[in-house]
């Protein structure tokens, strides 16, 4: 599962809150651990792909006391192209091949503050056993997962239209068959309405702790 993350300083600039960079690192964080909860037996592990150390270190849990207890390891790799998404993603997807050879690859966007582990599982057994499968977001128009299975190329075209143009490229729309199903996992968050959004889903608890912490700095 690789999920791409800009520098924090660069990162939701349409997002309007007092906290911004703080909200994209914690919902990055809430997204990655949702995925690593998902079950090993569908997520070998989660790759981030970032060039910023502090989100980096904060998301794989290089401050835990013992983060290789988790069953679903999460791992960082520094961008190297940094040359923006879809370069970003094909970077990820050569090293997951490296990491865990034989498995598929996913993308995953990284700011899914409401996403829960069964709506990713749910989404994942959805996929064909062959080629690859696309999900649209909550407005229809981009992509929050992007699927490649085993010895297929994950091929991806983010960016503005993203789902067409990945339904067009081949790609199987898991979008009409799980519907409402997984809410939170078509919920990105780019907008104050889409955190709006999130927040009637239930954020996970790392996005929670920064609302709450800018509740509390504004009372």
């Amino acid at each position: 599962m690789v999920l791409p993350l800009k520098r924090l300083g660069a990162a939701k600039s349409r997002l309007e809150h007092p906290d911004r960079a703080a909200l994209a690192l914690a919902m990055a964080t809430d997204t990655a651990a949702a995925a690593a909860a998902a079950g090993p037996d569908l997520v070998a592990g989660v790759l981030l792909v970032t060039n910023d150390p502090a989100a980096s270190a904060a998301i794989t849990g290089d401050g835990l006391a013992h983060p290789d207890d988790r069953p679903t390891p999460v791992v960082a790799i520094p961008d190297l192209p940094d040359r923006g998404l879809n370069p970003a993603l094909r970077h990820g997807a050569r090293a997951v091949a490296r990491r865990w050879p034989g498995h598929g690859v996913a993308a995953l966007s990284a700011d899914l503050a409401a996403l829960r582990p069964g709506e990713l599982r749910a989404a994942l057994l959805a996929a064909p056993a062959a080629g690859r499968a696309v999900l649209a977001d909550a407005a229809g128009t981009g992509t929050v997962l992007l699927c490649a299975a085993p010895g297929s190329p994950l091929l991806p075209h983010f960016g503005v239209g993203s789902h067409a143009r990945h339904v067009r490229s081949g790609a199987f729309d898991l979008t009409g068959p799980l519907a409402a199903a997984v809410p939170g996992l078509r919920r990105d968050v780019d907008t104050v309405a889409d955190l709006a959004a999130a927040r009637l889903l239930g954020v996970g608890p790392a996005t929670r702790a920064v609302l709450a912490s800018t509740a509390a700095n504004a009372g």
